[in-house]
């Protein structure tokens, strides 16, 4: 017996069969060829040994089979990337989520951090002191003022007060909060009412004499900030310990709808 598939040149196999069925119908006929090498060794079976490698070659060479085979591997190629894609894709949607999530619950502590100061300040008595030294570093538009009740958008980077200590630790000129991003390169404004008992009262007695654009040093002391309360973080660590004196670099970046004009803040959902 002698397997003989139908001979065919260049093109013929397109002609034959859907171009997806010409790969496996040439393989099916290669591996039936390549099966029957072993049983032609030897000088007797050398002409019918040379006709099968002769088919072999011919089919290994056709032209549609070699543009399918291409093309099946091509696409192989395609899926996986496409695949891989996918899936980076979606490492990049859930790293987004994740950011997302605990940029709001930073925003949700800040909040609470300006709301938790300014519900003592209801209860505290006045003592006719000012507890809030004020150092302009920048003028403002000298018109754009607050009133009592406006909402107001703040740059800041609040640090210890050279001398503050607690639980054996020197904290004087170590930053505790900012409203610069790291990863924007961008100062996200904290954005509260004036006035409306949502900041310590050290930052709404220095809004009284900033406008629009004003930049300013502050030190305020902790009657005016967060008393001997200070401020936990949510493992129950101080992220402001009691009494603490506190300094600050702020500047008012928006009153109302008026917003200064600088490259460095990103405005859009800003903290608070």
């Amino acid at each position: 017996f002698f397997f003989s598939p139908p001979r065919r040149h260049a093109g013929s196999l397109a002609s034959s069969r859907p171009q997806m069925g010409i790969v496996e119908e040439v393989e099916a006929q290669l591996a039936a060829l390549n099966a029957r090498l072993p049983e032609l060794e030897g000088k007797a079976n050398k002409k019918e040994r040379t006709a099968v490698n002769k088919q072999i070659y011919t089919l290994e060479n056709d032209d549609t089979y070699v543009a399918a085979k291409k093309s099946q591997i091509e696409g192989g190629r395609a899926a996986a990337a496409s695949e891989e894609d996918a899936a980076h894709a979606k490492r990049l949607e859930e790293e987004e989520s994740a950011r997302a999530a605990a940029e709001e619950a930073a925003e949700a502590r800040a909040a609470a951090k300006v709301e938790g100061a300014a519900g003592e300040r209801t209860a505290e008595e006045e003592d006719g002191e000012s507890h809030l030294e004020f150092k302009q570093l920048k003028k403002g538009d000298g018109e754009t003022a607050p009133s009592k009740g406006d909402y107001v958008y703040c740059c800041y980077t609040g640090t210890f007060a050279p001398g503050t200590e607690h639980g054996g630790k020197d904290l004087s000129g170590k930053q505790f909060d900012s409203t610069w991003d790291s990863k924007l390169k961008k100062h996200r404004p904290l954005h509260f009412q004036h006035g409306g008992g949502k900041a310590i009262r050290g930052w709404d007695e220095a809004l009284k004499r900033m406008t629009l654009g004003e930049k300013a040093e502050l030190t305020i002391g902790p009657r005016w900030a967060y008393r001997k309360g200070g401020i936990q973080d949510d493992a129950g660590g101080y992220v402001v310990p009691p009494n603490a004196t506190l300094c600050f670099q702020m500047q008012l970046v928006g009153v109302r709808d008026a917003k200064h004009d600088d490259a460095s803040i990103q405005w859009g959902k800003g903290r608070g």
